[in-house]
């Protein structure tokens, strides 16, 4: 079910319904997601001050101080997910189309919802 005007132009729209159809689905792709930034936060493939990024990230999230107060309402919880969708973003295209590739353990539907979302060329897991 193809969605136009897709936040993520990228995203196979088939791929993600296939990811994440289901509740089961989705959550172990979070899983295979959170894995992956893990493994890409030690990979020594990766540049130093790209895992800085998103551990600048994790700082704002945790931190009490908000670009916009969370007592606005909905608006104050958008800031939180656009700063978390920015460093996943900046993390995975730092990293490199073939480190994810390599460190994805979810998949293929899965990997091809992971490049799209980061804006990454997509690839298959098989390749060589």
């Amino acid at each position: 079910m193809a969605r136009s005007g897709s936040t993520f132009p990228q995203v196979d729209p088939y791929a993600a319904e296939r990811a994440l159809g289901d509740p089961m689905s989705a959550l172990v792709f979070i899983k295979d997601v959170a894995l992956l930034l893990k493994d890409c936060a030690i990979d020594a493939r990766v540049a130093r001050r790209d895992k800085w990024v998103i551990a600048a990230v994790a700082a704002y999230l945790l931190s009490p101080r908000d670009l916009i107060p969370d007592a606005i309402g909905v608006l104050g919880q958008m800031d939180d997910i656009g700063v978390a969708i920015w460093g996943v973003r900046q993390l995975l295209r730092a990293a490199g189309a073939e480190i994810v590739r390599d460190l994805w353990r979810g998949t293929d539907d899965g990997l091809a919802v992971v490049l799209g979302a980061a804006g990454l060329p997509r690839l298959r897991k098989d390749n060589a």
